[in-house]
């Protein structure tokens, strides 16, 4: 009798675990699938996420800007703006670099052959150059620029204390700010005002050609612009022609009109530290009262954007050390600022 109760009671006992491990079964196959189902919808929608937020690379300028560029290493930047899908005039660019011709020679050997190509297509280059103090160059004109492209500032100070370094940095860009303020176009300006970006380029006779149709105009004309006398001023008749000979009847084009729009900065680094801790954005919207080093007020801008700067874009293009460049040591391509921690990033200021 107690043995049947014993195997009954067993019998009873297996039949339960059974059903418990049947179950337990379904009930992780309907984990499973469950799962399977939020794992689908949740590839799915980081996909469609990325597939929206993919756009195309920003270009942030176009044919019709006028481009101040500063900082210039090798020159190889703003070669690469003559080439498509750039394709920008070369009388509507003007190069310019810290170093004066010679130690630029030096520091980059590829320069002297990208300044050729810039000089023969029509663009401006000008050499000693400071960002921080614009005024002292005369060929920067005014309310003339819609673009202000400076790619990978560097006050180069050689300070190994990193506070320090920040510090001089920061003074760079500040300086660069307030010098830059007054150059850049202006919506509120006539649309209808032209005035040539560059002065004539002597190895480019349809550059002198169409300087002299202009220039023998205003001389003509007592109701020239304002904007023209001004620039032509900086420029004496005889040294404009001096030696040339007479040129053949090429069509003359107009002048190069400045887009009446409200000008921007645009100022690329790497977003890794060191970079990051320029505080280039806070510079920009909440700087100090005075600009450092002098006793003129520092001008607030606004940010517009910031997109990651591709260098692939930019056909030629070979980024540059402050320091220069040595064949066998330094970096070629675009090596300095590929593969990083961080990626090479534009941002685009506009005044307040």
């Amino acid at each position: 009798m107690a043995k049947r109760k014993l195997k009954a009671a067993l019998l009873a006992h297996q039949a339960q675990t059974s059903e418990k491990k049947r179950r337990d079964r379904a009930q992780q196959a309907l984990e499973a699938k469950r799962f399977s189902i939020i794992s689908g919808k949740t590839s799915k929608s980081k996909f469609t996420q990325a597939t929206k937020t993919k756009s195309k690379p920003i270009i942030p300028f176009d044919k019709s800007d006028t481009i101040l560029l500063l900082g210039e290493g090798n020159f190889s930047f703003a070669t690469s703006l003559l080439l498509p899908p750039h394709s920008i005039p070369g009388e509507r660019i003007l190069a310019t670099c810290y170093d004066s011709e010679e130690v630029l020679y030096s520091k980059y050997p590829d320069a002297e052959g990208n300044i050729k190509k810039l000089k023969e297509n029509g663009v401006g280059v000008e050499f000693e150059v400071d960002s921080t103090n614009l005024e002292k160059c005369k060929r920067i004109g005014k309310g003339k620029w819609s673009k202000v492209i400076f790619n990978f500032p560097h006050a180069g100070a050689g300070i190994t204390d990193q506070d320090r370094n920040i510090l001089s940095n920061q003074h760079l860009l500040l300086g660069t700010f307030r010098s830059v303020h007054p150059f850049l176009t202006s919506s509120s300006s006539s649309s209808s005002s032209s005035s040539s970006i560059n002065p004539p380029n002597h190895n480019n006779p349809n550059s002198i050609s169409k300087h002299k149709h202009k220039h023998q105009r205003h001389r003509s004309s007592s109701s020239s612009s304002s904007s023209s006398s001004e620039h032509l001023s900086d420029i004496e008749p005889d040294e404009m022609f001096e030696n040339q000979q007479p040129q053949s009847s090429l069509p003359a084009n107009p002048p190069l009109s400045v887009p009446n729009k409200d000008g921007t900065i645009l100022i690329t680094l790497l977003d890794q530290p060191p970079y990051t801790l320029w505080a280039l954005p806070k510079l920009a919207k909440r700087p100090p009262a005075l600009c450092p080093n002098t006793n003129l007020p520092q001008p607030r801008y606004t940010l517009l954007r910031s997109f990651e700067f591709i260098p692939s874009l930019y056909e030629g293009y070979e980024h540059r050390r402050t320091r220069g460049f040595k064949e066998g040591k330094s970096k070629k391509g675009n090596e300095e600022i590929l593969g990083r921690q961080g990626k090479a990033r534009t941002w685009e200021f506009a005044r307040v």
